[in-house]
């Protein structure tokens, strides 16, 4: 009898996975959140620092330097008068616009137009602090009204300048070179009304006068904004001399010191 061979038969080969269709009841992808991205969008613009911001030191590093430069241009200006006094150059030590340089400088750290003003005033004032300050250890009289006349104008001019200064560094548009351009026009003005018009101090009206063409020069190369420096400083100086003979006015002539 024959052998009957039987085999098994082989399984067909199961063909290559393929991914599932969407079924009738799968939901679509998720559309993107709009107001989650604006979100994102707006914490990385708050992370991210503007044009304005870049170079700008931190707040209580400005303060401090404002508050260190304050103490060292008022002594400085109590040894100066010593040293400088019956010279052209005496008007650097018992004038206006030279306390305004500091301000100026240090509101130019600031990456904010509020801490630069918080700077320029902090810095006024430690003007007038290490000025008397100096005086008194050198046996010189210091007076009240002194002290309330300089504090008064340290309040109003150390905002405004160090906000001119920030202005210097950060501005762009119509503002650019305003804030050069107020710190040029303090100087020449003071020099037109306080030095040749009130106290006919011929030689010190020249050295305010030439500091304000440097200043202008060296603050306006930056960025070549010269013309707008020299257009903005005509308008300060102009103002600045109102002002300056105003103050004249109320103090009845002479310097302000």
């Amino acid at each position: 009898m024959g052998t009957v061979t039987s085999s098994a038969p082989h399984p067909a080969p199961h063909p290559a996975a393929r991914p599932a269709a969407p079924g009738p009841h799968t939901p679509p992808p998720a559309a993107p959140d709009p107001v989650g991205v604006r979100r994102g969008l707006r914490t990385v613009a708050r992370r991210t620092p503007t044009g304005s911001d870049r170079g700008g030191r931190p707040a209580p590093a400005v303060l401090a330097v404002a508050v260190a430069a304050g103490l060292g241009v008022g002594a400085l200006t109590s040894l100066g008068q010593t040293l400088l006094g019956g010279t052209a150059f005496a008007g650097l030590t018992n004038a206006v616009s030279p306390w305004l340089v500091a301000p100026f400088l240090v509101g130019a750290l600031a990456r904010r137009g509020g801490v630069a003003a918080l700077a320029g005033l902090l810095a006024c004032a430690a003007e007038v602090a290490g000025y008397y300050v100096t005086a008194d250890l050198r046996g010189f009289p210091v007076g009240v009204g002194a002290i309330t006349l300089w504090g008064v104008a340290g309040a109003v001019g150390g905002p405004v300048f160090g906000w001119a200064g920030r202005q210097w560094r950060a501005g762009t548009g119509r503002l650019r070179g305003l804030g050069a351009g107020l710190l040029v026009g303090c100087w020449l003005a003071e020099a037109l009304v306080t030095y040749l018009a009130v106290l006919g101090y011929v030689d010190d009206a020249v050295v305010f006068a030439v500091v304000a063409a440097v200043l202008a020069v060296a603050l306006g190369r930056p960025g070549r904004r010269l013309t707008a420096v020299l257009g903005w400083g005509a308008v300060a100086t102009a103002v600045g001399t109102a002002g300056f003979a105003a103050l004249h006015h109320v103090l009845g002539g002479g310097s302000p010191a």
